[in-house]
């Protein structure tokens, strides 16, 4: 007897020991939850530690860990998921962003499955928690270089339209006005050819900084490509009051005041100047097509009339 019960103690040892060295090679926490939504932890695996910035003990044991480790702006998402879970067993997995002890955001995705007995009651949540911030990141900035200018991180055309289209769909609900500008810069070429492609680049964020200082917070500013950028005026008129065509003026005005003060570079003061044409919806055109081809026309016949870049040496 006393055998048996030594070699059953040695067994179920041996399982344990298997079952503590796979969990320590896995790339991820595994915990057990109560089924009920607002119910303890029971268990969490040590790899807790290095994803978090917590003990399992200060996981299991703290009443306000939720509140502390999930980013603000995901915890009623990821509180709305998790007591759908409960109720229906779905989803099964989300993506979540926590906060480590110094501020770090990790992003996280969690899989849960519920476990039942034998009568198909709910006993607890098994749960397997994988650190994918690297993953994110590669995401998000593929999603940010899809949709910005790679050289002066505005905007690029494919967002510029996206959000021209919404601008439009609102104007069109609520009886409002927006305006495209499109804008060429003057002398580009010059510079480009006198200080050499690099310049050029410096150059380029430069104006690029100063359209949206001189543009209003709500505007879109969009580098098209080459020296050529549009500015999308939406839910016109503002809130001071002006009209339409009065905000366009506005802003046109500043952007060429901006534009032509003198920028250093490389040893050179360079002045320059930029063409603007604006078209005005539902005035002028009534689809975005139409608003970017009257601005883009709006501004070649300004540019007819323009000036080139004057390069000053300075000492």
């Amino acid at each position: 007897m006393q055998g048996r019960l030594e070699a059953s103690e040695r067994a179920l040892f041996e399982v344990q020991a298997k079952y503590d060295a796979l969990l320590s090679q896995l790339p991820a926490a595994i915990y057990i939850d109560s089924p009920d939504p607002v119910g303890p932890t029971y268990y969490v695996s040590p790899q807790i530690r290095d994803m978090l910035g917590i003990s399992p003990a200060e996981y299991i044991g703290r009443q306000d860990i939720w509140e502390t480790l999930v980013h603000p702006d995901d915890r009623e998402r990821m509180s709305r998921d998790y007591e759908q879970f409960v109720l229906t067993g779905q989803p099964e997995s989300g993506d979540y962003r926590y906060l480590k002890p110094d501020g770090t955001v990790v992003w996280i995705h969690d899989r849960s499955k519920m476990v039942l007995d034998q009568d198909g009651r709910k006993m607890f949540v098994q749960g397997v928690m994988l650190d994918i911030t690297a993953q994110k990141e590669a995401e998000l900035a593929m999603q940010h270089m899809a949709y910005h200018d790679i050289l002066t991180g505005l905007p690029n055309r494919a967002m510029f339209e996206e959000h021209l289209e919404l601008a439009l769909a609102r104007a069109r609900r609520a009886d409002r006005s927006a305006a495209v500008l499109f804008m060429d810069l003057d002398g580009f070429k010059e510079v480009n050819d006198t200080l050499g492609h690099s310049a050029g680049d410096e150059l380029l964020c430069v104006i690029s900084e100063r359209l949206q200082r001189a543009t209003r917070d709500t505007d879109l500013v969009a580098r098209l490509g080459g020296d050529e950028f549009l500015v999308l005026l939406a839910d016109l008129p503002d809130e001071r009051g002006q009209s339409p065509d009065e905000v366009v003026q506005a802003v046109a005005g500043r952007i060429t005041s901006a534009v032509r003060e003198p920028i250093p570079l490389r040893g050179t003061r360079v002045e320059t100047s930029i063409s603007v044409g604006a078209c005005l919806f539902p005035v002028e055109a009534q689809d975005a097509e139409g608003l970017m081809s009257l601005a883009d026309a709006a501004m070649y016949a300004q540019k007819r009339r323009g000036h080139g870049a004057r390069l000053v040496e300075t000492a």
